[in-house]
């Protein structure tokens, strides 16, 4: 996706929230800081309207949150946060299992499970002018969430893969993946987890994901090797290239993720399974999911 003009008032209000929720700084290091930030947006902006480079918005964003973490003297300045969603959403993991597989056709307890998934996706911090739900209110909008876009597509490319690939994304949220890898891995397929290398925002990395026990739902948990806000291909480990050259389908959890793979799926070659909540304008437009409402799109080269 592209870089809509509203991504850049959104990732300045983003970055200031950082400052404001995570650090106890004075004003004027937060001046600077704000300073710094603008600056990032100004050269970036500078190549994306000469034509040097793909203007994508999380690429933007991955240099603004490297920035903020050098200004904080911080590498992962969100970790507790991300540790206190794992642990508050493996309280409700059990119970949401056990109501997925109570559905006893594979293809509706897949629904289930994707309900509760995106669901989860609501769980976002880094996103301008909008409010996260609690974790303990997910069981109740994941039983009455309706998916929007091409869900009876993603459910028979899922169901017939042998070897999928997830690429996740914010913390709590991923272990409401899990509940897709176990019904997957149900059957004959083959389920790995891709996480983040570094910090970036809340997302699931490496520093974390244990707390929230993928490990036990995937056949296997990789990390990109990178703090970047998706796979950016130029970072990404060999071992995640190869994973996703072996896979079936790709399953791409969240806007980030949205935002870059949508711009190199042709370099990938692999259909792709879109998951997100559409928490802003610009992803609701491209992606054709309602404001507010969580769906899918599919990729298939």
């Amino acid at each position: 996706m592209k870089l809509h003009p509203q991504c850049i008032a959104c990732q300045v209000n983003v970055r200031y929230r950082d400052l404001e929720r995570v650090a106890n700084i004075s004003s004027d290091v937060k001046l600077h800081a704000m300073k710094g930030v603008l600056e990032i947006i100004q050269g970036f902006l500078n190549n994306c309207l000469s034509n040097k480079d793909i203007c994508i918005p999380t690429e933007l964003a991955t240099k603004l949150f490297r920035y903020i973490k050098h200004v904080l003297n911080n590498p992962d300045p969100y970790f507790e946060y991300k540790v206190r969603a794992h642990r508050e959403a493996l309280k409700i993991y059990e119970i949401a299992k056990k109501v997925v597989f109570l559905e006893k056709e594979p293809r509706i307890r897949l629904y289930r499970a994707l309900q509760f998934s995106l669901a989860g996706n609501l769980l976002d911090i880094g996103v301008s002018d909008y409010i996260s739900p609690k974790i303990e209110e997910i069981m109740n909008k994941a039983l009455h969430l309706q998916i929007y876009g091409d869900i009876d597509k993603a459910l028979n490319l899922l169901l017939k893969s042998r070897n999928v690939v997830m690429i996740l994304d914010n913390a709590g949220e991923a272990v409401f993946d899990r509940l897709i890898a176990d019904v997957l891995r149900s059957g004959e397929t083959k389920v790995y987890a891709v996480i983040k290398g570094g910090a970036f925002q809340n997302d699931v990395t490496v520093t974390d994901a244990k707390v929230a026990m993928l490990s036990e739902s995937f056949d296997g948990v990789y990390d990109t090797g990178s703090d970047a806000s998706s796979i950016f291909l130029q970072e990404l480990k060999e071992e995640v290239k190869v994973l996703i050259k072996n896979s079936d389908v790709i399953f791409s959890k969240g806007m980030a993720n949205y935002e870059y793979i949508t711009e190199v799926a042709e370099v990938l070659r692999k259909p792709v399974v879109y998951a997100l909540a559409a928490k802003c304008l610009p992803i609701s437009i491209d992606a054709g999911i309602p404001l507010g409402k969580a769906g899918v799109r599919i990729y298939v080269p």
